[in-house]
Protein backbone atom coordinates (compact mmCIF):
# COMPACT_ATOMS: atom_id res chain seq x y z
CA UNK A 1 0.00 0.00 0.00
CA UNK A 2 2.59 2.60 1.02
CA UNK A 3 4.66 1.84 -2.10
CA UNK A 4 1.94 3.49 -4.23
CA UNK A 5 1.98 6.71 -2.21
CA UNK A 6 3.56 9.60 -4.08
CA UNK A 7 2.10 12.93 -2.96
CA UNK A 8 2.55 14.73 0.33
CA UNK A 9 -1.18 14.43 1.02
CA UNK A 10 -1.15 10.66 0.41
CA UNK A 11 1.91 10.08 2.59
CA UNK A 12 0.61 12.25 5.44
CA UNK A 13 -2.84 10.61 5.30
CA UNK A 14 -1.20 7.16 5.43
CA UNK A 15 1.01 8.08 8.39
CA UNK A 16 -1.82 9.76 10.31
CA UNK A 17 -4.11 6.73 9.86
CA UNK A 18 -2.04 4.59 12.21
CA UNK A 19 -2.37 4.26 15.96
CA UNK A 20 -0.25 6.55 18.12
CA UNK A 21 3.38 5.56 17.67
CA UNK A 22 5.69 4.64 20.55
CA UNK A 23 7.15 7.45 22.62
CA UNK A 24 10.57 6.13 21.64
CA UNK A 25 10.69 4.26 18.36
CA UNK A 26 14.40 3.52 18.73
CA UNK A 27 15.89 2.95 15.31
CA UNK A 28 12.71 1.38 13.91
CA UNK A 29 11.25 3.59 11.19
CA UNK A 30 7.50 3.02 10.81
CA UNK A 31 7.47 2.78 7.00
CA UNK A 32 11.09 2.61 5.78
CA UNK A 33 9.90 2.34 2.18
CA UNK A 34 8.68 5.95 2.50
CA UNK A 35 12.03 7.43 3.55
CA UNK A 36 13.22 8.25 0.01
CA UNK A 37 9.75 9.38 -1.03
CA UNK A 38 9.53 11.78 1.91
CA UNK A 39 13.04 13.10 1.24
CA UNK A 40 12.13 13.65 -2.40
CA UNK A 41 8.92 15.61 -1.79
CA UNK A 42 8.81 19.07 -3.34
CA UNK A 43 8.24 20.67 0.07
CA UNK A 44 10.11 23.00 2.40
CA UNK A 45 12.74 21.15 4.39
CA UNK A 46 10.85 21.68 7.68
CA UNK A 47 7.80 19.97 6.20
CA UNK A 48 10.01 17.07 5.13
CA UNK A 49 11.62 16.91 8.59
CA UNK A 50 8.21 16.91 10.29
CA UNK A 51 6.93 14.12 8.04
CA UNK A 52 10.09 12.09 8.73
CA UNK A 53 9.40 12.56 12.44
CA UNK A 54 5.81 11.34 11.99
CA UNK A 55 7.31 8.29 10.25
CA UNK A 56 9.50 7.64 13.33
CA UNK A 57 12.55 8.48 11.23
CA UNK A 58 14.59 10.30 13.85
CA UNK A 59 17.80 10.25 11.78
CA UNK A 60 16.46 12.05 8.71
CA UNK A 61 14.61 14.61 10.80
CA UNK A 62 17.81 15.23 12.77
CA UNK A 63 19.83 15.96 9.64
CA UNK A 64 17.50 18.82 8.70
CA UNK A 65 17.04 20.18 12.23
CA UNK A 66 20.77 20.20 12.89
CA UNK A 67 21.51 21.99 9.61
CA UNK A 68 19.15 24.80 10.65
CA UNK A 69 20.17 25.26 14.27
CA UNK A 70 18.98 28.55 15.73
CA UNK A 71 15.71 28.76 13.82
CA UNK A 72 12.76 28.32 16.24
CA UNK A 73 11.05 25.67 14.09
CA UNK A 74 14.28 23.74 13.54
CA UNK A 75 14.93 23.90 17.29
CA UNK A 76 11.37 22.66 17.98
CA UNK A 77 11.95 19.71 15.63
CA UNK A 78 15.33 19.12 17.30
CA UNK A 79 13.80 19.14 20.79
CA UNK A 80 11.00 16.79 19.75
CA UNK A 81 13.25 14.28 18.01
CA UNK A 82 15.62 14.08 21.00
CA UNK A 83 12.68 13.42 23.33
CA UNK A 84 11.55 10.66 20.99
CA UNK A 85 14.97 9.05 20.98
CA UNK A 86 15.07 9.10 24.78
CA UNK A 87 17.77 11.77 24.98
CA UNK A 88 15.77 13.74 27.55
CA UNK A 89 18.46 16.13 28.74
CA UNK A 90 19.25 17.11 25.16
CA UNK A 91 15.55 17.55 24.40
CA UNK A 92 15.19 20.01 27.27
CA UNK A 93 18.30 21.85 26.08
CA UNK A 94 16.68 22.35 22.66
CA UNK A 95 13.36 23.38 24.23
CA UNK A 96 15.32 26.12 26.02
CA UNK A 97 16.59 27.25 22.62
CA UNK A 98 13.12 27.39 21.07
CA UNK A 99 12.24 30.34 23.35
CA UNK A 100 9.01 31.22 21.54
CA UNK A 101 7.02 29.31 18.94
CA UNK A 102 3.31 29.30 17.99
CA UNK A 103 3.11 25.54 18.54
CA UNK A 104 4.15 25.53 22.19
CA UNK A 105 2.46 27.36 25.03
CA UNK A 106 5.73 27.58 26.95
CA UNK A 107 9.10 25.90 27.06
CA UNK A 108 8.41 24.93 30.67
CA UNK A 109 5.29 23.01 29.57
CA UNK A 110 7.32 21.29 26.84
CA UNK A 111 10.06 20.41 29.34
CA UNK A 112 7.44 19.07 31.76
CA UNK A 113 6.21 16.76 29.00
CA UNK A 114 9.81 15.58 28.48
CA UNK A 115 10.03 14.82 32.22
CA UNK A 116 6.77 12.85 32.06
CA UNK A 117 8.07 10.80 29.14
CA UNK A 118 11.32 10.10 30.96
CA UNK A 119 9.50 9.08 34.13
CA UNK A 120 7.16 6.64 32.39
CA UNK A 121 10.14 5.23 30.45
CA UNK A 122 12.15 4.63 33.62
CA UNK A 123 9.23 3.03 35.43
CA UNK A 124 8.08 1.15 32.33
CA UNK A 125 4.57 2.34 33.12
CA UNK A 126 1.48 2.86 31.01
CA UNK A 127 2.41 5.41 28.37
CA UNK A 128 -0.88 5.46 26.43
CA UNK A 129 -1.87 8.96 27.58
CA UNK A 130 1.56 10.34 26.70
CA UNK A 131 1.56 8.55 23.34
CA UNK A 132 -1.80 10.16 22.51
CA UNK A 133 -0.49 13.60 23.46
CA UNK A 134 2.69 13.07 21.46
CA UNK A 135 0.74 11.88 18.42
CA UNK A 136 -1.46 14.99 18.49
CA UNK A 137 1.70 17.10 18.84
CA UNK A 138 3.34 15.39 15.86
CA UNK A 139 0.22 15.89 13.75
CA UNK A 140 0.15 19.58 14.67
CA UNK A 141 3.82 19.97 13.75
CA UNK A 142 3.23 18.43 10.33
CA UNK A 143 0.08 20.45 9.70
CA UNK A 144 1.62 23.71 10.94
CA UNK A 145 4.79 23.35 8.88
CA UNK A 146 2.70 22.55 5.79
CA UNK A 147 0.65 25.70 6.33
CA UNK A 148 3.56 27.99 7.15
CA UNK A 149 6.44 26.79 4.97
CA UNK A 150 5.99 26.55 1.24
CA UNK A 151 8.63 25.07 -1.05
Amino acid sequence: MSSSLTTTDEIVKHLFARSPPPLEPGTKVYAPELTKKISGLKEHEYVIAAIHLANDDIHHCHLIAQDNEGDPTANLLHATLHRREGDYWNSKYWWSNVRSHPLIPSSSDAKSFVDSCEEVHQKKGDDSRLRERQWEELKKIVEWTRENYKA
